[in-house]
């Protein structure tokens, strides 16, 4: 709908999205599938090992008017670094004066701060501010509907005319892609949310479940400093979600597969959803290992 529809793309013939340089691994994969051009902006620092504000904000407010930008909601994947709320609101303003539209990736909600609400709080404050905007979430993870793959998208419309139309063509489009897609996934999600009892619980259960990733995110540090590991392991806790830039270069995450066989992705990314009681103590040990072979004496 993008590629075909978007105001500047059907000017120029030239579909492109612009992705932060650290993003999903099929975001890329994802839209030039569809035609789509993706390019790609700063978004984490190696240095401070945390999330680049200034670098990126400068590069949103340097691309073209009216450009797309995926953003994620929270827990942002694969870094685990997102914006502050001060920081969104400022995305919001550079979003607005060059009147960019919003592509959002809300696949965690809730894994962040454990309420679903203040992670979305960056999307309904774009929204609130009526800046263009697609959403689109699976329930995937904060309902444990892997097999299922439900999902929403959602877009803002500048007036209920144009919300009809794009309703309109958006069934277009699933009649002719999928026909009729199983909805016992969807109807999981339904029983849930129409129940205000369900509801809580499962509000409850995403929480636990964010608890646990931080609690699993202190082990590690902690386990990593205990050792005496070289270099400041803070930025472990100081990131959220299921996933981490630990800090590894290539050669240390080769070193850690082939000798201690702990798994990860040559980024440096690590699942902390990965870790338990079992190995969180071996993974520190193996880690360490690998960080004091390859740091100079």
């Amino acid at each position: 709908m993008l590629k075909n529809h978007y105001g500047p793309w059907k000017a120029n013939g030239n579909p492109e999205i612009f992705l932060p340089s650290e993003s999903w691994l099929n975001h890329p994969f994802l839209f030039e599938s569809a035609g789509i051009k993706p390019s790609f902006l700063p978004y984490f620092s190696s240095k401070t090992k945390a999330f680049d504000f200034v670098s990126f904000s400068e590069a949103i407010k340097s691309l073209p008017a009216q450009s797309v930008v995926l953003l994620q909601s929270g827990a942002q994947n694969p870094t685990g670094c997102d914006p502050s709320p001060d920081q969104w609101r400022e995305l919001a303003s550079i979003f607005s004066q060059r009147g960019h539209l919003a592509f959002f990736d809300a696949a965690y909600p809730g894994f962040a701060s454990g309420d679903i609400d203040t992670d979305l709080e960056g999307v309904r404050l774009f929204a609130e501010q009526e800046i263009p905007l697609v959403f689109v979430s699976t329930y995937g993870k904060s309902f444990g509907l892997y097999s299922e793959r439900v999902g929403i998208l959602s877009i803002l419309a500048p007036s209920e005319e144009v919300g009809k139309r794009i309703e309109r063509h958006m069934k277009l489009l699933a009649r002719a892609e999928s026909g009729a897609p199983p909805d016992f996934g969807s109807m999981i999600i339904e029983s849930v949310l129409s129940d205000d009892t369900l509801e809580r619980q499962w509000r409850q259960e995403v929480r636990h479940m964010a608890d646990q990733l931080k609690s699993r995110r202190i082990a590690l540090r902690e386990g990593l400093e205990k050792l005496q590991t070289p270099g400041d392991w803070r930025h472990i806790t100081d990131q959220s979600g299921m996933f981490s830039y630990v800090g590894l270069s290539v050669e240390q995450v080769t070193l850690l597969r082939n000798k201690h066989h702990v798994y990860l992705q040559d980024s440096g990314r690590i699942s902390i959803a990965g870790l338990n009681k079992f190995n969180i103590d071996y993974t520190a040990r193996s880690i360490s290992a690998v960080v004091k072979a390859t740091t100079p004496q």
